[in-house]
């Protein structure tokens, strides 16, 4: 049995995920026959910029749907895009797009699908305590109990 034959690929489509993917398709030569691709859609991050006001009288809620739905809409446009890549090494594609926390959302589904690595793009962007890695990655490794690969953003 291949060491890594089912790989989970947390994605925000940032060139550090980009870079991620490139990895990804290495792995196809190492046994990885299914890659399980998930866009977590931030939930408390889109709360952080819909919190600020959007400029006009709005019913409540519509605003924060009209950003969910976009966010929504590019993701899906993206997964096309990365499936298409996959998909062209030999890879078997399944896109997950779920809203959540994401390191939680990322480890649940390794998990359940019986991932067998993870593989995350950290941008080290954020608190101190997380700055080398960033918050989402730190959190991915601390509570996955699988390998995590994580892929740093270019110097």
């Amino acid at each position: 049995m291949p060491l890594f034959e089912t790989i989970v690929l947390a994605t925000d489509f940032s060139e550090t995920s980009v870079r991620a993917q490139d990895y990804v398709r290495r792995l196809r030569q190492a046994g990885c026959k299914k890659v399980i691709a998930v866009f977590v859609l931030d939930t408390i991050e889109t709360g952080v910029v819909i919190s600020e006001p959007s400029g006009f009288i709005d019913d409540e809620g519509r605003y924060e749907g009209d950003l969910n739905a976009r966010i929504i809409r590019h993701a899906r446009e993206k997964m096309q895009e990365l499936m298409a890549m996959l998909e062209e090494v030999g890879l078997e594609v399944e896109p997950i797009i779920i809203s959540g926390v994401p390191a939680k959302e990322i480890v649940k589904i390794a998990d359940a699908r019986d991932a067998s690595l993870i593989v995350v793009g950290s941008h080290g962007r954020s608190n101190i305590t997380s700055a080398l890695l960033g918050s989402v990655s730190e959190k991915v490794i601390r509570t996955a109990k699988q390998p995590v690969l994580v892929v740093r953003r270019e110097e």
